[in-house]
């Protein structure tokens, strides 16, 4: 079977259609089956964006159709959300197309960011984040074939 870093391609293929729902951590198998709502589940410049799960993948769109988003599903901790580069407002966000690129930690990550009980005691909030981290040895990104569509849904406007 062919590997991705140290990820299988059937992990990928499953993950492109529940992706967005694994991101939030919080919805059974039951859930990610539908289109559920998952609130706070993917970061964008270090806000919080709620999507709603599809199950719409690609198999090899444009480059320039999609945008990246980073997946922490096989990280080697869990608790981590998913974190996007563009988010609706920013004029290369592509409407919640999404290529994704897989994230996981190193040793030194873990003991950063890890107090013993598998869980991120801090999260990476931002893209820049991530890529401090990527700096520091922290975490590693791989490529993957996946891409997918999932819109973000930017926060209700308060009156």
């Amino acid at each position: 079977m062919k590997t991705f870093g140290m990820i299988h391609r059937s992990t990928f293929i499953a993950l492109s259609a529940t992706l967005c729902l694994w991101a939030a951590g919080h919805f059974s198998q039951v859930q990610a089956a539908r289109a559920a709502h998952a609130p706070d589940a993917i970061w964008v410049h270090d806000s919080l964006y709620s999507t709603i799960g599809t199950d719409t993948s690609f198999k090899s769109p444009p480059p320039q159709s999609t945008d990246v988003i980073f997946s922490f599903a096989d990280s080697g901790l869990m608790g981590q959300r998913s974190i996007a580069v563009y988010a609706p407002g920013d004029p290369e966000y592509n409407g919640g197309r999404w290529h994704v690129m897989a994230v996981t930690f190193t040793p030194a990550g873990k003991a950063l960011f890890d107090d013993g009980n598998g869980n991120v005691n801090m999260e990476l909030t931002s893209a820049e984040d991530l890529m401090d981290a990527v700096d520091m040895d922290l975490v590693t990104i791989a490529d993957t074939p996946v891409r997918f569509e999932c819109p973000l849904l930017p926060k209700p406007m308060k009156h």
